[in-house]
């Protein structure tokens, strides 16, 4: 137990709460663990004008969510693993390994996947490195996503700011909010966006392959060729600007990612997640908030945002992946047209996360986290205890 770090309570004060945290080892378990500690993008309900956001729901539209989701998509559903796809000949099979030689990819592996009844091949993208998934099956839920490495440096929020810039307009598509388009006229079964403390993903899916191309070129163009990189004013919706409403008022801090965390940052349960993996991982990406920090976010850039855009939103820090029944040449055809416009990148090596060493002797912290007037604090304490595993 020596390296373990050890959070713990001790009393509080009128307004404020001193506590660390959790209230069982089920919760302990549930913070703990990178992978689940994420941020979606809450895509608007049309009849409003700004884009908003929520850290754990998918799409929010007008319609109830029994009528948005007209069926589930799992990998692993019936429908997606009744019957074995028949085997392709070995003429079909060279066919799309030369196609794919044509549009630039090679293929490193290829499996078949007996629990989904599903076909798996590895490509990479000679040119820039990019590694695809493409997996076939007979399931008419068709899936994509695209996934950068963008581990921040500090807790000006950067990933998460610039996971809601990108969605606001493109090269091809520069509308002030594309989505409330495709929420409106497309047919998806899922849009959304979501921040990781390590990585940034934009995931699609439709059952019509029409719609569904569609999504992947708006998607495309939007993590590649974003107007909020010379946009300003997107910057400042999107992340932080000034606000006066009245003269006689003091000037305060606005922005949707901004507001948006001043509320994550109020819940004592987030403020038990944040304070515990901070404290796990304090030389590395995981001990500071890219979802941001409302103290640290007005610190950030315009600069800075444009720089990690263009450091880590690069082919050659991306994994792709593809899901359905469609046509798996169409799928190379169209990420081609994107991954041939660049050269390759360092950004691979600019992203790599070291791991954490291990602590000599046991870590004790100490927080804070607001309470309400009045409440009655002898029953607001929590204690974490917490393991780094490696």
């Amino acid at each position: 137990m020596e390296r373990a770090v050890l959070l713990r309570s001790i009393s509080c004060t009128s307004l404020t709460c001193t506590r660390l945290f959790s209230r069982s080892s089920h919760r302990l378990a549930r913070v703990s663990a990178l992978s689940s500690h994420k941020r979606h993008r809450l895509i608007p309900n049309p009849h409003r004008r700004s884009l908003l956001r929520n850290h754990s729901r998918l799409i929010s539209t007008a319609a109830p969510p029994s009528l948005h989701l007209k069926r589930h998509f799992s990998p692993l559903s019936p429908r997606a693993i009744a019957t074995s796809p028949a085997q392709p000949s070995p003429d079909a099979v060279r066919s799309h390994d030369d196609v794919a030689e044509k549009l630039g990819f090679e293929k490193v592996s290829e499996q078949f996947i007996e629990e989904c009844k599903s076909k798996a091949v590895l490509y990479k993208h000679k040119k820039t490195g990019a590694e695809v998934m493409s997996v076939s099956n007979d399931d008419e839920n068709k899936v994509f996503g695209v996934v950068f490495r963008t581990p921040p440096k500090d807790s000006t929020g950067i990933p998460h700011i610039l996971e809601h810039s990108v969605l606001c307009g493109s090269r091809k598509y520069p509308l002030k909010e594309p989505f409330v388009e495709l929420l409106k006229g497309s047919l998806h079964t899922f849009l959304n966006a979501f921040t990781y403390p390590d990585r940034t993903c934009y995931p699609v899916a439709s059952t019509n392959t029409k719609d569904f191309y569609n999504l992947v070129d708006v998607y495309l163009d939007a993590v590649f060729f974003p107007k909020c990189v010379e946009d300003f004013q997107t910057f400042q919706q999107e992340g932080w600007h000034y606000e006066l409403n009245n003269p006689s008022e003091d000037i305060t801090y606005k922005g949707v990612v901004f507001n948006e965390m001043k509320g994550v940052y109020s819940q004592p349960d987030n403020i038990l997640g944040r304070t515990t993996q901070q404290a796990l991982f304090p030389d590395n990406t995981y001990g500071v908030d890219s979802g941001g920090d409302p103290q640290v976010i007005p610190k950030l850039t315009f600069e800075e945002f444009k720089e990690f855009h263009c450091k880590y939103y690069h082919p050659s820090n991306a994994r792709i992946w593809f899901y359905g029944d469609d046509d798996p040449n169409e799928r190379l055809r169209i990420l081609s047209e994107y991954l041939d416009m660049f050269d390759p990148s360092s950004a691979p090596n600019g992203s790599r996360i070291e791991p954490q060493k291990l602590f000599s002797e046991p870590v004790r912290i100490i927080e804070k986290y607001p309470a309400a007037e009045g409440d009655d604090l002898k029953k607001k304490h929590m204690v974490c205890l917490n393991w780094l595993l490696l």
